[in-house]
């Protein structure tokens, strides 16, 4: 899943659940592990390469890579965020902080699996990675850019008809 897919989630779940801004919270950040356990698609991250030596067959070279990737990867989290917060605040005022915080939360497991890549012998890491390796689905759509990216298009397109339309 994209990162602005995560986020639009995270947002769904969370409005849904905004008397309640913990559970509203969790919920967002739970809500990556759901959409993580359907097949989809990926773009390429070009930091990440395979390793045999790694507990999980990849490993991220923290170079020149990783900056271009925290830069694409930061273009998509901001596009879901900016859709989130727009909507919000036309349907939804007065949860901008609420929205803010979910899209972040929606998007969180992906960011604590850059820290695991880069602190790999921190065992709460390595036991958060093997958890949401073991959620992830097996089957990837990366090799698929056309039905990946439409899929992601219509998941996110769902995902703002929840939050526009089921208020």
């Amino acid at each position: 899943m994209v990162l602005s897919t995560h986020a639009l989630a995270g947002t769904a779940v969370a409005l849904a659940l905004r008397n309640n801004p913990i559970a509203a919270l969790i919920a967002a950040f739970l809500s990556h592990f759901v959409l993580d356990a359907f097949p989809h698609w990926h773009y390429r991250i070009l930091s990440k390469s395979a390793d045999n030596s790694s507990p999980f067959g990849e490993k991220l070279d923290f170079g020149r890579s990783f900056l271009k990737d925290i830069f694409r990867t930061g273009i998509d989290f901001c596009i879901g965020l900016v859709i989130s917060l727009a909507i919000s605040e036309v349907f939804y005022p007065g949860n901008f902080w609420l929205v803010f915080f979910a899209a972040f939360a929606g998007a969180l497991p992906d960011a604590i699996q850059v820290l695991y890549y880069r602190f790999q012998n921190f065992k709460p890491l390595y036991w958060f990675q093997w958890l949401h390796e073991g959620i992830h689905s097996e089957k990837r759509l990366d090799n698929e850019p056309v039905k990946g990216i439409a899929q992601q298009i219509i998941v996110s397109a769902a995902i703002i008809f929840i939050i526009i339309y089921l208020r």
